[in-house]
């Protein structure tokens, strides 16, 4: 008995030491980085002035993706939303899964600044430095909003950001592609006898030009690769490639032929349309008061011009193979078509209107609940499948704002605008439900990484939300762009079902980014190749390399015939872009971050590297590995405790049996 108490103790020893071991031979990884940002912050004249800020990040893997956030002084906007959209832009470009890893920021500053997502593509800069094991340069400065396909989206402030980053030492200024020009308002003294009379001029200011005088180099970048390019003094090479794709043919006859079933159904709509509303007019002009009915003939004459010049447009397309875009604009044709109709109908009767608004609600409303009970619980997803319903969705709630605008207008030319607007998004909507997708083409989804995605997208339409508010009084808000936007996120904040949440989601920050570029960019043009570049590296990339979904191909091809409205395409490339993102992070594999690349480039034990460029000498700030992470050394001492306590309960309970055995025999 003895002999068997002394092999269990034994087991136990060995038992505890593995563990032991274990514990202590988990692969860590803590990496930090350290950059200067630029901000805006306000005075007491409330006047603004640009402050400079140090930013610390530090990455921790293994980990769960979490996403920490610490400003010392608190920030003016919430940077919680933003920072996370940095960290999951940077596991991207690093090749690492975001959920293997921890990512925390630190913003020290000597005032409260007003940064929010302008401070975002530096952090997606540094987070991504840590991850690959670069160093960076600490005379350049970065100022610009990471959008979630890696793209850096336009922020204000930046003649007043320029000269801190001046005062900050740097040699080079990094800003949003398209933000070059800068528009500043100032106070001009005109003398007139004894009295100064001040006015304002606007002047803008070529920041390029400004920032030579001031010895400091202006680079604008359009994506975070080619920030850390610069960051890391060519070190780090940026993906392929960066021309714009058109996508002119589609990959599946079936959608070919659908939508030339598209365009023709919504040509023929157009054109009954307009021959129903030709059998009322005369009679309807007629009948009005010679004191108006002058207006209405030239709003008529007007759509009427409309509508003939989009059909022609359409028309071209359509012979032109960009069968999407025909159709497209054959739904433009088919809202002039529909408003001449209703005008015409309401000027007759206005309880009609009433009735056309019921019907279109009602079958826009069957539309949802249809797409509601399809995807009922997010189990195995398939990506063509949510890509459609995504796309029906977004015309279906525009459908129903537009009805909901038209309650509370009084005027009829524009109450008839917007059913005329909602009932084509209608028929749009039963469009898009029920196209039929190419059978063995799906991917599936991780429904965790979906919810993780939509999490993400919501709380970065708050946070852009909050940054335009910041400027209120400021930079004129252009109101069309961001009412559609707060209209959407509204929506948004109120839908239970995550499916609505995410259509409403993009396209609000669709919305928002329009804004964005409406307030800051002088040159929309720029805009487009920042953001077209962002789109093409993403698509060649895994996992959309092979699949791809359709909405992306048929927006591809819209965005490259847009050549009427430079804003229309920016929106269309930005919906293109919070696409991608969602796609792309919800089909990534569920794998654990591996640390054996990591260890062979990281010596054991602390190390300060001092790496001397052309212009510069950077430090790079420590890097730890360890075998032993600190935090698993409190548990060793009590797995040995616990360990012999287990081992002398045994010998005792053992010795027990063996007494009561011996007396039992005896």
């Amino acid at each position: 008995m003895r002999k068997i108490a002394l092999g269990l103790l034994l087991i136990v020893l060995l038992y505890t030491a593995s563990v032991v071991y274990s514990a202590n031979h988990v692969s860590y990884v803590s990496k930090r980085r350290e950059m200067t940002i630029v901000a805006v912050t306000s005075l007491s004249n409330n006047t603004y002035v640009g402050v400079s800020a140090k930013l610390g990040v530090q990455v921790i893997c293994p980990g769960s993706g979490g996403v920490y956030v610490e400003t010392l002084p608190l920030s003016q906007i919430d940077l919680q939303a933003s920072t996370r959209i940095a960290a999951i832009v940077a596991s991207r470009v690093s090749g690492a899964r975001f959920t293997s890893c921890d990512y925390l920021a630190s913003i020290r500053a000597d005032s409260p600044i007003i940064g929010g997502p302008s401070a975002s593509a530096a952090t997606a800069v540094a987070f991504a430095a840590a991850l690959l094991d670069l160093p960076l340069r600490d005379d350049v400065v970065l100022t610009g909003m990471i959008m979630p396909d890696g793209s850096i989206g336009p922020v204000g402030g930046l003649k007043l950001k320029l000269e801190a980053a001046v005062r900050s030492g740097a040699k080079v200024f990094l800003i949003p592609y398209g933000q070059t020009k800068y528009t500043e308002t100032i106070a001009v003294p005109q003398v007139v006898g004894p009295v100064t009379i001040y006015t304002t001029k606007t002047v803008v200011i070529d920041l390029i030009s400004y920032g030579r005088e001031l010895g400091i180099e202006v680079i604008p970048v359009a994506t975070v690769h080619e920030a850390l390019k610069v960051f890391t003094n060519g070190r780090y090479t940026p993906p392929g490639p960066t021309t714009e794709r058109v996508a002119t043919t589609y990959s599946a006859s079936v959608i070919e032929q659908q939508m030339k079933s598209w365009s023709e159904t919504l040509r023929d709509r157009a054109l009954k349309t307009m021959e129903s509303g030709d059998t009322i007019k005369d009679s309807t002009l007629n009948s009005l008061p010679k004191s108006i009915r002058a207006s209405f003939e030239t709003a008529i004459r007007d759509m009427e011009s409309e509508f003939k010049r989009l059909l022609d447009r359409a028309d071209s397309l359509y012979k032109q193979k960009y069968l999407y875009s025909a159709a497209s604009t054959y739904f433009q044709a088919l809202i002039y078509s529909l408003w001449r109709l209703y005008l015409l109908k309401g000027l007759g009767s206005v309880d009609t209107l009433n009735t056309l608004r019921s019907y279109t609600e009602n079958k826009v409303n069957t539309a949802i609940e249809r797409i509601h009970s399809q995807f009922a619980e997010f189990g195995k997803l398939c990506l063509q499948n949510l890509d459609v319903a995504i796309a029906t969705l977004s015309r279906a709630y525009e459908a129903l704002l537009y009805l909901n605008k038209s309650l509370s207008e009084s005027r009829i030319d524009r109450l008839t605008y917007y059913l005329a607007i909602a009932e084509s998004r209608a028929i749009t909507v039963e469009l898009w439900s029920f196209l039929t997708l190419e059978e063995g083409g799906c991917c599936i989804l991780n429904s965790e990484y979906v919810d993780d995605s939509i999490v993400v997208i919501e709380n970065l339409v708050h946070n852009i939300y909050a940054y335009i508010i910041s400027f209120e009084g400021r930079v004129n808000i252009p109101s069309t762009t961001f009412d559609e936007m707060i209209m959407r996120m509204d929506l948004m904040k109120k839908s239970e079902t995550p499916l609505d949440r995410l259509s409403l989601g993009v396209d609000a920050l669709a919305y928002g980014y329009v804004t964005l570029v409406s307030m800051f960019s002088q040159d929309v043009n720029s805009t487009i190749t920042a953001l077209g570049r962002a789109v093409n590296m993403e698509l060649e990339a895994e996992p959309l390399r092979n699949c791809t979904p359709i909405s992306l191909v048929l927006y591809l091809e819209l965005a490259a015939t847009q050549e009427e409205s430079a804003i229309s395409k920016v929106y269309t490339l930005t919906r293109i872009s919070a696409l991608i993102s969602f796609y792309t992070d919800s089909l990534r594999e569920s794998v654990e971050f591996n640390t054996s690349e990591l260890e062979k480039q990281i010596p054991a034990g602390d190390e300060r590297e001092t790496v001397v460029s052309e212009k510069t000498i950077t430090t790079v700030y420590t890097l730890t590995y360890s075998k032993q992470p600190v935090e698993l050394v409190p548990y060793v001492g009590i797995g040995v405790l616990l360990g012999l306590l287990l081992a002398v309960v045994t010998i005792f309970i053992l010795g027990k049996i063996r007494s009561s055995v011996n007396s039992h025999l005896s």
